[in-house]
């Protein structure tokens, strides 16, 4: 597993968290399966997860990292859905030209937009030398159906002219789920049909066997790459002492699980866990140390992060079970 840098930063990476990305299992899941769509020659599928998992970071560190059965590199493009006052067809090429950086006219109409966006997918096939290619589709559920007819045109055009372009559709699934459900209507079949014949769900950390690995990285990644392990940096004594991070995974997870049992969460999402661990190795256990660590100060880093407060603004329709160890 390693540590994806995600933007160019001077200072340390735990004084970031958004700053970087770990290799956790659901990601080296969402890696193979990505990939096995491809090697099928797939024409495109849909991932699903609640809310802030770490479903966009995920996609996002996938870039450069997909390739054919002989190993070249598959061109991804990325775009984000946003709700619009007027959710035209016109809105999602344009989106679609935004997100990539391309240049385009506020007059340009929605056949110049996609023409704008054809090419620059035809541009990426050419320098990679191969004829395929990935679209990842962030926030769908916030589509409306007619807006589809962008990407199913964008297949067609492609289709002529003996190429292919995988298109992957990431939401949240209180979103997407409903929609998915309006899209089974016969009128739709052209889409679902090209589309969401394959289907995923996304998750965050599930056992205390994953969390310790994700742990395990902060105590064996080094930053700068010649310098101090990420924990070592702010806890140089203890690291020195032969302390390791990944020895609170057990009493970490037991904490999260009582919250998780309370507020119905079947998974401790990225966007909650690395704040969380962040909080802990920076600040919490440099000032209380790290002989035996009690739970309040856990549970005091888990709800830093605000994670029950999103939990308790969220409507959920179903059951869920709390994560087992």
């Amino acid at each position: 597993m390693a540590l994806i840098q995600r933007l160019p930063i001077d200072s340390h990476p735990l004084l970031e968290p958004k700053s970087f990305w770990l290799e956790t299992p659901e990601f080296l899941r969402l890696h193979q399966t990505l990939t096995a769509w491809l090697w099928q020659g797939a024409s495109g599928g849909v991932l699903v997860g609640h809310n802030r998992v770490g479903k966009s970071w995920a996609v996002r560190a996938l870039q450069n990292r997909l390739r054919l059965r002989d190993g070249r590199e598959v061109p991804m493009s990325y775009m984000s859905i946003v709700r619009r006052d007027r959710m035209t067809v016109a809105e999602v090429p344009r989106r679609a030209c935004i997100d990539q950086g391309l240049r385009f006219s506020k007059a340009d109409t929605a056949d110049q937009l996609s023409e704008t966006f054809l090419h620059h997918v035809l541009d990426a096939q050419a320098t990679s030398g191969i004829r395929t290619s990935v679209l990842i589709v962030d926030e769908f559920g916030l589509l409306v159906p007619a807006q589809f007819s962008f990407f199913a045109e964008l297949y067609d055009r492609l289709d002529r002219l003996n190429r292919t372009l995988m298109t992957v559709f990431v939401g949240n699934q209180d979103e997407a789920l409903p929609l998915l459900n309006t899209l089974k209507q016969p009128r739709y079949r052209r889409i679902t049909g090209r589309f969401f014949k394959k289907f995923e769900t996304f998750y965050g950390v599930r056992t205390r066997i994953e969390l310790e690995a994700i742990m395990a990285q902060l105590d064996g990644h080094c930053f700068p790459e010649h310098g101090p392990t990420l924990t070592g940096r702010f806890l140089p004594d203890a690291v020195a002492a032969g302390w390791r991070l990944k020895s609170l995974a057990r009493p970490l997870w037991r904490v999260y699980s009582e919250i998780a049992r309370a507020h119905g969460l079947t998974s401790w999402g990225l966007e909650f866990l690395i704040p969380t661990l962040c909080l802990l190795v920076t600040d919490l256990l440099p000032r209380y140390g790290t002989d035996d660590v009690e739970d309040d100060l856990l549970r005091e880093a888990i709800l830093l992060t605000n994670l029950t407060d999103e939990l308790d603004n969220t409507v959920r329709e179903v059951t869920v079970e709390a994560p087992v160890s």
